[in-house]
């Protein structure tokens, strides 16, 4: 039986109540954790509307009730929007889910909820339902907090999209956010800045680097050479084989950037990520890696699992 929450309680059930009561637009004052006069009236006004004893008290009727009236209603196929993209986000956390995460709840979805209905035992009908929703989301808060050793990979999307002046692809992009994540942890907030995107055959330069995806050039103009070489160690930890050019070779100072593992890469960028592995500069000429040295700050090569 669930207990009664009585007036002049004060604590993390009655934030609950009162956040309950929200979604339903009986509570609209500050969430404050406090059963007042006002979340009273509330509590009254909803009682009455279900036809329980207006009494303004949370007893166990009252909160059958309202976990009732606010539970999530089904997701099924067919739906798009905020909650089909947090039900493929928590399958793929989950392992059950491994396509892009789009807000649109088409077959793969619906073979991805089944999945996960088998394995407790359930009808497996495709539809998230209350049970479903909410062992998802039991299930994914008990999952260790995922570091950049240990995320999942990058979605295998190859969409072409324009991202600040540049071509990439979507794969690439979300571990260019990946990559400003891991900067921020280390103290620096700003965005990355491009000279130079993927699928560019116009920048002979580059020697074929670029034709394809997963091929960044990065401004770092007005960065000091120590924060120029952690923005390096941060795109590393995203996924990247990357280099700070302009210290101990030819070029304008920039940092030059490949996606591992980018399906529509060129092979001279493949190449290049070979090179990277061996702890290569990925330059013509093969000389070491400089970051691997205190020329480049030391900041070694790491790689996520995912990438190795």
């Amino acid at each position: 039986m669930t207990s009664t929450i009585a007036p002049g309680t004060r604590s993390s059930a009655v934030t609950h109540l009162q956040q309950q009561l929200a979604k339903l637009g009986h509570y609209k004052a500050r969430i404050d954790g406090d059963y007042g006069p006002v979340t009273k009236k509330a509590v009254s006004a909803f009682e009455k509307q279900h036809q329980l004893k207006a009494d303004g008290i949370a007893d166990g009727k009252t909160r059958d009730a309202l976990a009732k009236a606010t539970a999530p209603g089904p997701v099924r196929q067919g739906m798009s929007g905020k909650q089909v993209k947090t039900l493929q986000n928590q399958l793929q956390r989950l392992g059950f889910y491994k396509a892009p995460v789009d807000g649109s709840f088409g077959p793969v979805t619906k073979a991805a909820v089944q999945a996960f209905e088998r394995k407790h035992g359930w009808n497996p009908d495709g539809v998230a339902g209350a049970r479903v929703q909410a062992t998802l989301a039991k299930e994914v808060k008990a999952l260790p907090k995922p570091n950049w050793k240990t995320v999942g990979p990058p979605p295998a999307d190859y969409r072409i999209v324009s991202f600040r002046g540049v071509k990439v692809n979507v794969r690439t992009r979300v571990m260019i956010e990946r990559a400003e994540s891991y900067m921020k942890q280390m103290g620096i907030s700003s965005k990355l800045s491009f000279s130079q995107g993927s699928y560019n055959t116009s920048v002979s330069a580059s020697a074929g680097t670029h034709d394809g995806g997963g091929a960044l050039d990065i401004r770092i103009g007005g960065y000091s050479g120590v924060t120029a070489d952690n923005v390096v160690k941060a795109l590393r930890m995203a996924g990247f084989a990357a280099w700070h050019r302009g210290v101990n070779d030819s070029f304008d100072p920039h940092i030059h950037a490949i996606a591992i593992g980018d399906a529509r890469a060129t092979q001279v960028a493949k190449n290049q990520v070979s090179e990277y592995r061996r702890g290569g500069d990925g330059l013509v000429g093969s000389a070491g890696d400089i970051h691997l040295t205190s020329r480049g700050h030391n900041i070694g090569r790491p790689v996520p699992n995912w990438a190795r």
